[in-house]
Formats: structure tokens, C-alpha cells, sequence
């Protein structure tokens, strides 16, 4: 199993990187909008986690005979999420904290411009004191990689219960046991 893990979470893990990378120079180059950034962005975080139905998949065909729990498939789908989530993670963290330190502040921009449109001025008021706050918050290198941990591994856990589903399959031996 753990060869397994380590195979598909790397793949995850090298998918993530390169998703970030292709999804980085695009928006340079092109100049695209926050709000397709947003969208482009989520993909960049889901589409690597597609390992975690690969690896599971792999893990019940070629290593258990065909057969696989929901527990063990679980097992398997979590295991492997955590590898890309470390590495968006760390990935994520330098890019906002040397590469692109306005990273932030640039997307508030947005936001505020947005909510200035949109708000009461004392809703407008709220919500620039909760972005303030926010943006103190991301500057912390540990605090920003502990939410893209906990942000992947989410995502990955409901990849990982879709996939368990899917892919549960027992032997009519096993069945009766």
C-alpha cells in the first residue's frame, strides 16, 4: 500500500505543480481578470486530486485482487491526498510570501471594489474590517500553510468518499465473511 500512496500522492503532488505553474504564467501573461482567476484557480486544486480515484483504483486491481473496502478505499484516498495538499501547500506559501508578497492585497483591491458597488456603507464598513483583518492573518507563513492544508485535504476528502463509493468492490467471499 505504501508504494502506492507515495506513487499517486507524487503524481498528485507533481500535478499540483505544474498546474500552478501553467495557471501562474497564463494569468501573467495573459492579464485574465480576478474572477477568472478564481475559477482557473479552483481547478488547479481539484484536477491533481483525480489521483486519489487513479491510486485507489490501482491499489484494488493490482495490489488487493480486485477487491477493495470503503474503509480500505478510504484509507488509500486519504493517504494519498495528503502529498499534494503538503506540497499546494508549501507550493502556495512561497508563491505568496516571496514571489508575489501583494498577492493578497491585490485580490482585496478587487474585493473592495466589488463590495463598494454592491454594500450599504455600513455594510460596506463591516466588510472592510473583516478584510483588514484577513489580509494580517495571511501574512503569516504558517498560518497561510495550514489553510491550504486543511483546504486540499478537504477538497481530497470528498474526492476520496466519491471515490471510495465508486470503486468498493468485494469478492463474493468477502461478502459472505
Amino acid at each position: 500500500m505504501k508504494k502506492v500512496i507515495l506513487r499517486y500522492g507524487a503524481y498528485g503532488a507533481l500535478a499540483e505543480l505544474i498546474f500552478f505553474v501553467l495557471t501562474w504564467l497564463l494569468i501573467y501573461i495573459t492579464g485574465m481578470g480576478h474572477k477568472a482567476q478564481g475559477y482557473i484557480g479552483w481547478v488547479d486544486l481539484v484536477c491533481p486530486l483525480a489521483f486519489v480515484y487513479l491510486g485507489t483504483r490501482y491499489y484494488r486491481d493490482e495490489v488487493n485482487n480486485g477487491s477493495i473496502t470503503f474503509v480500505q478505499a478510504l484509507k488509500v484516498g486519504i493517504l494519498i491526498v495528503l502529498i499534494p495538499a503538503l506540497a499546494y501547500a508549501l507550493i502556495e506559501t512561497v508563491y505568496v510570501t516571496w514571489i508575489d508578497p501583494h498577492f493578497y492585497e491585490n485580490i482585496a483591491k478587487y474585493d473592495i471594489e466589488q463590495y463598494r458597488k454592491t454594500l450599504s456603507p455600513l455594510e460596506f464598513d463591516a466588510k472592510m474590517k473583516a478584510i483588514h483583518q484577513q489580509l494580517t492573518v495571511n501574512k503569516n507563513p504558517v498560518f497561510n500553510f495550514s489553510i491550504m492544508v486543511v483546504v486540499i485535504v478537504a477538497l481530497g476528502t470528498i474526492v476520496t468518499v466519491i471515490s471510495s463509493l465508486l470503486l468498493k468492490k468485494q469478492t463474493k467471499q468477502e461478502s459472505f465473511a
